[in-house]
C-alpha cells in the first residue's frame, strides 16, 4: 500500500478497479442467490449466473467505453480551444497566465517572469496545466483500455458468487454464497477506502449494505418461485 499512498493517481485507479469488481460481485450474487432460493439445480444456477455475467460485463464495459470516449473528446476540444486562443492573442493569454500565478501568492513581477519562462518553453502546456491541471497529451485513458479494465474487474468479481453458488451443497448454497460475498465486499471496500484515502468504516457500510440489500431483494423474489423442475443440458 506504500506505493498507492505515495501516488494519489495510482490509488484512485485501484479504487476504480475495486469498484468495478464490487459491481460484478453484487450483480452476480443478486442473480445466483435469487435462482438458488427458487430451488434451482446447480446447472440452472450456473447458466443463470453466466447469463448475468455476460450481460453485465457488456453493459459496464460499454458504459465505460462511452464515458472514456466522451472524456477524450472533451479533452481534445478543450486543448484545441486553448490553442486557438493562444494563436489569436498570445499576449492576453500570457497576462492571464501571470494572473493565475499571482493569485497563488507570487509577486506580480515574479508571476510575470514565471509565465514568460513557461510560455517560452511551451505556451499551450503552460496554459493547460495552470488553468485545467492537464497537459496536451492529457490524462484521458484510451476508451478501449478503460473498457477492458472495467470488464476484467467486473468478471473477476462476478465469478466468485457464481462458482460458490454452483458448487456448494444445495442445503447451504444461499447462506454460503451470501457469507462469501459479504466477506469479499468487506475486503474490497477496505482496500478501496485505503487506496482512495477515505473513511474505511463508511465505505464498508455503504458497499456491504448495497450488496446485502441486493441479495435480500433477489432472495425474496426467488422465494416466490419454484424452479426445482427446471433443467439444463451442460
Amino acid at each position: 500500500m506504500e506505493d498507492v499512498d505515495s501516488d494519489p493517481a495510482a490509488g484512485q485507479a485501484l479504487r476504480a478497479r475495486l469498484t468495478d469488481l464490487n459491481d460484478g460481485l453484487i450483480a452476480s450474487a443478486g442473480m445466483v442467490e435469487g435462482v438458488a432460493q427458487a430451488h434451482a439445480s446447480p446447472g440452472v444456477v450456473l447458466v443463470a449466473g453466466i447469463g448475468a455475467l455476460l450481460v453485465g460485463v457488456v453493459a459496464v464495459a460499454g458504459i465505460r467505453y462511452t464515458e472514456a470516449s466522451d472524456e477524450r473528446d472533451a479533452h481534445a476540444a478543450l486543448v484545441e480551444a486553448e490553442r486557438r486562443r493562444i494563436s489569436a492573442d498570445p499576449e492576453a493569454e500570457l497576462a492571464e497566465l501571470a494572473t493565475i500565478y499571482e493569485s497563488k501568492g507570487l509577486e506580480p513581477a515574479l508571476a510575470r517572469q514565471v509565465a514568460e519562462q513557461l510560455s517560452a518553453r511551451d505556451a499551450l502546456t503552460a496554459q493547460l496545466d495552470a488553468e485545467y491541471r492537464i497537459d496536451e497529451l492529457g490524462d484521458a485513458t484510451p476508451p478501449e483500455r478503460a473498457a477492458w479494465r472495467t470488464a476484467a474487474a467486473f468478471v473477476g468479481g462476478a465469478l466468485l458468487p457464481l462458482l460458490v453458488a454452483s458448487l456448494a451443497p444445495s442445503s447451504v448454497r444461499v447462506l454460503l454464497t451470501a457469507v462469501v460475498v459479504v466477506a469479499a465486499l468487506v475486503t474490497s471496500a477496505v482496500l478501496a477506502a485505503r487506496s482512495g484515502q477515505v473513511p474505511v468504516a463508511r465505505a464498508v457500510v455503504r458497499t456491504v449494505g448495497i450488496g446485502v440489500l441486493t441479495m435480500l431483494v433477489t432472495i425474496g423474489a426467488g422465494s416466490l418461485l419454484d424452479l426445482s423442475s427446471a433443467e439444463v443440458e451442460l
